[in-house]
């Protein structure tokens, strides 16, 4: 069971699976039975995607979709997955509360404090993890996502003096506003994403007769000299060890495929696990490829919506700005103040943070009044640095 599930659920599958012996054998009167093991035998084979980016990068980018009819209950869409001392995952899931986005990071030897969320988007919850490891797992049930939607992930890692900042970003389906999940602070330096991309699709309840399935398309990861790479490959597997007698899928051991689909929308991978009709037409385990020709995401650059500006008498510059939320997420920002509209000379004030969530902030002047003349421009830089500059209106 993977360490972003309910810990509740961690709880009640401890239990169950604690008198399953003797419930075999009460349900054997009805022509039911369970494994004498203790393990139930039906879970859903879990499926693993593994794509060939295998460097250290600051960004990894990749899309998600579940079709109709693959949905079911209990089952663990992810959607990147990385190594490395800050090494975690994130994904979609269809959970008994609803279908959340979830977002986790392992505890790891080099961190020098426990993690920790420094923004949590709105409607994230913060919990620590335990079961297969240790963590930290943010979690949103109130974004929601739709079947048969593409869902964006976008994941970045950024130096913070001698820590390391990881947010997650996600859009809900194409023309979707962009969400903030959280943003982790991890204590130790340069943990970047390492190893491969590593998408999954897992039953962590025992429904191996529900059929689930998700999609994967347009994978990127940027190096840490800012060159972008495109996914083209990927080795898909299933958990053989989970497949032979008294181990958690041996009764749905043939059940489960992937390889790569095409829609009116191009060619995507996929994973299906479970369900009483599936079959392989893959080997366990095989390489599918998806020729790519574009060089960089194609994803739509931030745009400022408005922005002002208001000077009060104790010579407070209070600027505000919007940003439209279907365009990439603001990553940072500076704002500053000149005595020229050609913005030439060295500004008298200047404000510059790296921080995603700001859209208001207080610049102190000195020997200015309201009748004086002065220029503000706000420049934001989004997630993937791309930038755009306006002046501000007074």
């Amino acid at each position: 069971m993977r360490a972003g599930a309910d810990d509740q659920m961690n709880r009640f599958l401890d239990m169950f699976r604690s008198i399953l012996p003797s419930f075999g054998v009460i349900l054997g009167a009805v022509s039911c039975s369970f494994p004498m093991t203790g393990v139930a035998e039906t879970s859903a084979p879990s499926s693993h995607f593994v794509f060939d980016d295998s460097f250290p990068g600051d960004i990894l980018i990749h899309q998600v979709r579940v079709p109709t009819g693959g949905e079911a209950t209990f089952t663990y869409y992810e959607t990147l997955g990385w190594r490395g001392k800050a090494a975690g995952y994130a994904g979609i899931q269809s959970h008994p509360k609803g279908r959340n986005f979830i977002f986790s990071i392992w505890d790891n030897k080099s961190h020098r404090q426990p993690i920790r969320a420094v923004h949590a988007g709105a409607g994230t919850k913060v919990e620590t993890f335990g079961g297969e490891g240790t963590g930290l797992k943010t979690w949103n049930f109130e974004l929601g996502w739709d079947l048969d939607a593409w869902q964006t992930f976008v994941a970045r890692a950024w130096p913070v003096g001698d820590h390391t900042h990881v947010g997650l970003w996600v859009r809900s389906g194409e023309q979707g506003a962009w969400n903030l999940i959280s943003t982790m602070d991890v204590a130790t330096e340069d943990a970047y994403f390492e190893g491969g991309n590593d998408a999954f699709i897992e039953d962590w309840l025992n429904t191996g007769e529900n059929l689930r399935k998700m999609h994967l398309r347009k994978g990127w990861r940027r190096d840490l000299e800012g060159q972008w790479f495109a996914t083209r490959k990927g080795r898909y597997s299933v958990n053989s060890w989970d497949l032979t007698e008294g181990k958690r899928s041996y009764q749905y051991r043939r059940n489960w495929n992937g390889g790569v689909e095409e829609d009116a929308d191009g060619r995507f991978y996929f994973m299906t696990s479970g369900g009483k009709e599936t079959a392989p037409t893959a080997d366990n385990p095989s390489e599918h490829a998806i020729p790519r020709a574009d060089a960089a995401p194609q994803l739509l650059p931030l745009q400022i919506k408005r922005a002002r500006a208001s000077l009060d008498e104790g010579n407070s510059l209070k600027v505000s700005w919007e940003t439209v939320p279907t365009t990439l997420p603001q990553f940072s920002y500076s704002i500053e103040v000149y005595d020229n509209r050609d913005w030439e000379g060295d500004p008298i004030a200047k404000v510059s943070e790296l921080d995603s969530e700001t859209r208001a902030k207080t610049v102190q002047l000195s020997g200015l009044t309201k009748s004086d003349s002065f220029y503000v421009r706000l420049t934001c830089r989004d997630l993937l640095d791309n930038e755009v500059s306006r002046e501000v209106d007074r």
